[in-house]
Parts: structure tokens; sequence; C-alpha cells
């Protein structure tokens, strides 16, 4: 670019950027105004196109200060998006009847047409995208405030954190956002995007309210997420699994910016992050389950809690560890059945008087809380998300996917290293859904590709997280399936090239675990006459199940070895579960529970190379361990029967394999 033009250029963006403050000036006072002093072009632009676009009455810039979540706060309530409890800092909020879970049917890519897109996901053109969604936001703020507020999707000066752009007319959602994610200033915000190089930038609005204050027009409900810009629009909704855009609507761009530009180095994931003392350390372990199947339980269960959803996890060069944050502070989680028996750490907070909490559609009586599930007799009558309700009401009391909010730091097992920016090394890798027929209860993968195909072949039955779940049973390939935009084949390259990334100290490389709590009696045989199916388990079992795989990651336990990885031994886990929760672990639960049933695993292999073989660009390595997998288990078959027991592999492994 020659002088002239280079200078011109400068003074057509100088002039753009001082429209873009006069206008923005109109709608905000002194104070609001002077937050946004030092931002740049970059950042302006968005909270200018958003304004004139949705057309609101006013902009309040949300720092993150006390003054400004103070303000918040009370605005949630002056303004009924929140209502008090008898306890102070603890208030409800009722989403609409139809307005319970993540909208899959309207939650769209928006790519260009030569953009490839996950086979499991729903795709819009690009422009003809935009210009919907665009025709749905205009002036849909109109006398309404428009709240501005700069997120860190990790802790602040993390180089895997994303600078995050929230542009919403609810208080609820930012209220919400407050507990959930670090906030920053303007000025830190602006630094940060300078320095990385780009920002997801988010819309949302609530859209026009009904008397009882939820969203009225669900006909025009958009979760769409352009994939080439990382802007988000979602509208006509409250529920905060669409409305709370730092959260999954983010973690899937967090997915397609590591695709593009941090190939087989970073990987974002639908898990939690959470640590255990063994001997002189502590062994963190990332767990990917499908929502409301036990993600956050199980982080429960560790006394280093970092994170129960999300996680960020790269490679520390200098130690050549892999290394994971919590991209959030705080805790979104579903509410049914938690109780003092099963989750008193969680119930110290929800029952305590210390701590913030946000509850969502469950029962209200007497300016008090109640859930199904809570251990204690619900009231005669209350209110609900849906109205009126009494105890001779055919419907639940709460919703299935009623939820609460708290920062960790309230959580008696908070580990302070969740704001470290530099992250936890993490130990292993773990993977679960709700699978009632076919896998053992853990198995240790054999090595990084056989982690990679136990993570990628998760089939779970589907749950009231989404709305129209019916309990069938679906893939979730890394319990992530929901929430990763590019093709499948590109995303299991992408997966087995982090774990192969020789920045790597192979000493340091995670352990792989498929995990499956949810076994059902029927499965295995043990469904008396007249007696009601269930689980071979229960939850508190998890505890145990989380330590032996801490000791067998660390080799200090042996183990069988079978076809598709390895499980523990029955004497290691009777010595756990007296010495953890002090239950008697019989050795019939045992065999129930670790033995393989080969019909139903060579039906999974089956079907998963089936699927796979549809995507595109699908590594051959896959396939041969899909492959191993079954010739082992036919042979086994051939051998012993249909249906082998741990002691019976121990025995064919004696007399055919020797060191």
């Amino acid at each position: 670019m020659n002088g002239k033009k280079e200078s011109k250029k400068k003074k057509t963006d100088a002039l753009r950027l001082e429209m873009m403050r006069t206008y923005l000036a109109g709608l905000m006072d002194e104070d609001n105004y002077q937050k946004l002093a030092h931002c740049s072009p970059q950042v302006i632009g968005p909270i200018f196109n958003g304004a004139i676009r949705m057309d609101p009455a006013s902009i309040y810039i949300n720092t993150g200060s006390d003054v400004d979540i103070e303000y918040i706060r009370q605005a949630a309530l002056t303004k009924r998006e929140e209502l008090p409890l008898a306890t102070k800092r603890h208030t409800y909020h009722f989403d609409g009847p139809n307005d319970q879970g993540r909208d899959t049917a309207n939650t769209k890519y928006l790519a260009h047409s030569d953009t490839e897109i996950s086979s499991l996901q729903k795709k819009v053109e690009h422009r003809a995208g935009i210009l919907e969604v665009r025709n749905i936001l205009n002036n849909i703020m109109t006398g309404k405030e428009m709240i501005v507020t700069f997120i860190s999707r990790g802790p602040v000066g993390s180089p895997v954190a994303d600078p995050t752009l929230q542009v919403t007319d609810s208080y609820y959602v930012i209220h919400s956002e407050f507990l959930l994610y670090r906030m920053m200033t303007p000025d830190e915000f602006t630094n940060d995007v300078e320095k990385k190089g780009y920002m997801f930038i988010n819309y949302h609005s609530a859209g026009e309210l009904t008397r009882t204050n939820v969203s009225a027009n669900l006909q025009d409900r958009r979760i769409y997420m352009d994939v080439e810009r990382f802007r988000s629009y979602s509208t006509n909704n409250q529920y905060a699994g669409n409305s709370i855009a730092p959260k999954k609507i983010n973690h899937r761009f967090g997915n397609m910016n590591n695709l593009r530009n941090h190939f087989g180095q970073r990987l974002d994931e639908h898990m939690f992050i959470t640590g255990f003392d063994v001997g002189n350390e502590t062994v963190y372990f990332a767990g990917a389950y499908p929502s409301g199947c036990g993600k956050t339980g199980t982080a429960m269960t560790g006394s280093h809690l970092i994170g129960d959803d999300l996680a960020k996890i790269f490679i520390d060069s200098e130690s050549g560890e892999v290394r994971a944050i919590n991209p959030e502070k705080g805790m979104f989680g579903i509410i049914e059945g938690v109780n003092w028996d099963d989750d008193p750490e969680i119930m110290t907070i929800l029952e305590g008087t210390d701590n913030e909490v946000i509850f969502s559609n469950l029962l209200i009586s007497n300016q008090k809380p109640y859930w199904v599930g809570m251990g204690k007799q619900l009231p005669e009558k209350g209110c609900n998300f849906e109205g009126e309700w009494s105890a001779k009401s055919v419907k639940p009391a709460s919703h299935k996917n009623a939820r609460f909010t708290v920062s960790l730091n309230a959580l008696e097992n908070y580990n302070p290293a969740t704001e470290n920016p530099g992250g936890v090394k993490l130990s292993a890798l773990v993977y679960g859904g709700r699978d009632y027929t076919t896998m053992p209860t853990i198995v240790m993968t054999h090595d990084w590709i056989n982690t990679v195909v136990h993570g990628a072949i998760i089939r779970s039955a589907t749950t009231a997280t989404e709305i129209g779940a019916d309990g069938s049973e679906k893939r979730s390939p890394f319990a992530n399936e929901a929430f990763f935009p590019g093709p499948l084949g590109q995303y299991i390259r992408h997966y087995k090239a982090f774990g192969e990334n020789p920045k790597i100290d192979p000493d340091n490389l995670p352990s792989g675990f498929q995990v499956n709590y949810w076994l059902h009696k029927s499965a295995r045989g043990t469904l008396a006459p007249g007696e009601q199916d269930g689980l071979l388990g229960e939850k508190r079992d998890t505890k145990v199940w989380m330590r032996i795989m801490a000791l067998m990651h660390r080799g200090e336990v042996d183990t069988i070895w079978t076809p598709i990885g390895l499980i523990p031994k029955y004497g290691d886990l009777k010595k756990l579960f007296t010495e953890i929760i002090d239950k008697q672990y019989k050795k019939k639960t045992y065999t129930q529970q670790f033995s393989l049933y080969i019909d139903n695993l060579i039906t999974r292999i089956d079907m998963s190379i089936e699927e796979f073989a549809k995507e595109k660009g699908m590594p051959a390595e896959f396939f041969h361990v899909l492959d191993t997998w079954r010739r082992d288990l036919i042979a086994l078959r051939s051998v012993i029967g249909p249906i082998v027991t741990p002691d019976q592999i121990i025995e064919y492994v004696a007399a055919n394999i020797t060191e």
C-alpha cells in the first residue's frame, strides 16, 4: 500500500471509529462511556454493530467490578428475571415450559458452502443464515437495556484462554456468567485480543417476554453459530444452555479454532477435571460424559476439584506434560437427585447461607427450593416453571433438567490451582455414557490409538438436557459430538495427532479409560422374576472406580488383559470398597460388571465400523484397532463361550500368553 492510500485508510478508519463512538455515547451515561475509552476498533465494532441492529434504549458496560455486578444482581430482581429466596443471595429463575433444554433442532452452524461440518450436526449456508437471524434480531432490544461483558474463557493470562465478548439483554444471563466465568476490564480484554489475534463474539436476546417473564416467541428461537468468524446469535430463549454463550456455544468455537490453528496441539473437551491424592502424588483425571450422565457427581468425588464440565487441554513444551485448564470458574449443575447422602459437598452450598446460588426450574414453596430426589419430603403445594403445583399433581415438582449455578470456590474440595494460567498436569482421560448393556464398568486402554477409539465409540441414552429427548441410544463420540463443528474424521485425526505429538514426553502421556456406571441388571442376567430393573451398582461406587483407575494408571495394582483393554482384579476392588465407602463388594457383582458379553461387544464394534466408515479422512489405524478387537473377541468366544468372566480370562491368558 503506497503512502497516500495508507494515509487515506487511516483517516477513514479514524472517522469510522469516531462515528461508532458518537453513536454509542448517545446510549450511555458518562461513566459507562469512559469504560470504553481505551478499547480498540476491533472491540468497539461488535458492540456498535449489535446496538445499531437490536436498537436498545441504553447500554451498560459491565467490567466485573463489585459495583457493576451489584447493579446486575439488583436489575435481575427488579425485572423479575430472578426472584429472592429466604436465604440471602439465593435466587431462583424460571424458563418457559418449552424452553427447558438445548434446542437441537434450531442449533445450527453458519458456514460457507465449501466448509465441511460434522455429519452429526446441522448446517446453514453462511449468507442465508446470517440474513435469517439478522431479521430476527432487528429491533429485538427496543425499550430494553443492552449489557456488554468482557470474559476470559480460562484463567486470565492463560495462553489458551479465549477472549469472549457477550452482548445480551438478560440480567439473569450476566449474573450467571459472573458465577461461571472470569470477567475482564475492557482494557484487559482489548490487550488480550490484540495479543491472541482473535475473540469470540456472542449476541443474545430473550426477545419479547410474556406476562410471566419468559420468552414469548419460541418459534423464532435460534442458536446459530458462525464458525467462519466465531460469532454466535442466540434469540428468543432464556435456558442457560442456549443463552450463556461462553459455555457450549463458545466451546464449539474453541474446537474449530483448534482444528484450524492448533491441529494436534490443543483439545477442547466436554470433560471434568478432578484430582485424587495417591501416595505423594495428586493424580488428575479429565473425564468426558454426555450431559446428564453423572459427570458432575464424578468430578465431586475428587479431593482436588478443578472443574465439572469443560476442559482446555494443551502441551507444555518445556516440561513435555499434558496440562489442562477449566475455561469456567463455576458450576451449572443438574439438581435432580442431589441429596445429602450422595452429594454432601454440593448440599452444603445449596442449603448453606454463605454462598451465592441461582436455582432454575424447580419447585418453590415459602421462598425455599425443592427438587425431585433431594431426600426430603416435598411440600404440599408451591409453584414451578409451569405455574401452581400441588402434591396431587401428576407432573413432577421439578424439571429433570432443573439446575443450580454456583462458583466453584464455594466447594470444600475446590482447588485454587483452578486459577493457575498454566493449568494442572493430566494423568488420565476417562470416557463414559449411559450404556445399559455392553461395556464392562472399567476398561484401561492398551495405548493412545486405543484411547482414541474408546472415546470415539461411546454410545449413550439421550437425557433431559436436550429438548425432545426420548431416552433412545445415540452416538456420542468423546461425549463431545454436539460441540465440535468440524468433520468427524478430521477430529479423529486431530485427537490421534495430539497423543502422538513429539512435544509430549512419553512418560507424561495420559492413560485412557472407558467407564460404564450404567449397566442394568437385566443386561447381566440378574433380574429376579417380578423385580424392577435397575443399575448393578450405585452412585457412591464412583469413589471406588476413580481410585482404582488412579492406581491402575500408576501401575500399583495388577490388571487383567482383555482384547479391548485392561480390567481391575476383584481383590483390589473388594479392599477399596471396604476402605473408601465401607461396603461389602460381592464377587458375583464383580463378575457381572466385568465379564465380557462378547455378542454385545461385537455388535458395538460392527456398528462403529459401519458408522465411522462413512466419515471422510478417517485414519486406517482406527479401523485396525476395531478389527483387532473383533478378531480376538471371536477367538475368546470360540474357546470359552459368549460370556467370558474375569477368572476365565486369567486362566486363558496364563495358558496362552508367556512373558
